[in-house]
């Protein structure tokens, strides 16, 4: 397989995932065939447990590569994923009331905003 359809291949399947994170989102994990509805919740737990140490893995290893090469496009991607992801986040902890969860996105953004920015602003322009 060529390199555009390699490209093509992954912007199809993270499409997919984003979509899926929408539903998820908006109607829940619910909307799953889950039989027992009581193991839903320790379920949604280990699900959200592995996500965010398969992103963290991702901004871990990413992260450290745009910055090591003061990648502008690599740092810029990543600053806008950490905003979607946190803005998201902050914005359903607060229409459910977590309200501890909206300040520790806040206080989460800002720590991986200001290397990015930092790398942004002193990267070449290229």
């Amino acid at each position: 397989m060529s390199g555009k359809t390699h490209l093509s291949w992954f912007s199809v399947i993270s499409v997919i995932l984003i979509l899926w994170g929408v539903v998820f989102t908006v109607f829940g994990l619910g909307v799953l065939p889950v039989i027992h509805r009581a193991v839903l919740l320790r379920w949604e737990s280990a699900l959200y447990g592995a996500i965010m140490i398969g992103w963290g893995t991702t901004l871990f290893l990413v992260g450290r590569a745009a910055l090591r090469r003061g990648d502008r496009d690599l740092a810029k991607s990543l600053l806008l994923g950490i905003v979607v992801w946190l803005v998201i986040e902050a914005a359903f902890s607060a229409r459910f009331g977590v309200w501890f969860n909206v300040g520790v996105d806040v206080v989460v953004l800002v720590l991986f905003a200001v290397p990015l920015i930092a790398a942004l602003r002193s990267a070449p322009h290229g």
